[in-house]
């Protein structure tokens, strides 16, 4: 499985494992507004991407769709927090303050491939790298 560091808000809420909305087609598939009144998803994602909501309650997509690139990634600042790669990609780590607390978060609570581990020296370095991997012998693992 893939990891990557993110720079994410202190108070970035989004769940733990849940694919990151943004990281689904340019279209998110996920907004079903023919159904009215909006759904779940799509109100989370507005809220965190700070887009308004229409008359039925709905985010106003047209007018974040009429940007001149579409702006898929998480928002940017100053915590740090694990992503997983290996689907579309999503947070696998709360978010912390300091790279040491993350890394020191992941050395008891992460795998850098299957099963296998690393110290917080190692997450330090790899995350650094932004090539997290296990080795044994002469294989390396991704």
């Amino acid at each position: 499985m893939g990891r990557t560091l993110k720079r994410v808000p202190l108070n970035f809420d989004y769940p733990l494992g849940k694919v990151w909305y943004g990281y689904y087609d340019q279209y998110f598939n996920f907004c079903h507004s023919e159904y009215g009144a909006g759904c779940d998803g799509c109100k989370a994602y507005a809220k965190i991407k700070g887009i308004p909501m229409n008359d039925i309650d709905c985010p106003d997509f047209e007018t974040f769709y009429n940007l001149p690139k579409l702006d898929v990634e998480p928002p940017t600042g100053e915590g740090y927090q694990l992503w997983e790669t290996t689907s579309e990609g999503s947070p696998s780590s709360p978010v912390f303050k300091t790279l040491d607390e993350l890394c020191e978060w992941c050395e008891l609570n992460a795998t850098t491939f299957a099963s296998f581990r690393a110290s917080k020296e190692e997450w330090k370095q790899m995350l650094d790298d932004d090539f997290v991997f296990h080795q044994s012998g002469n294989a390396i693992f991704m």
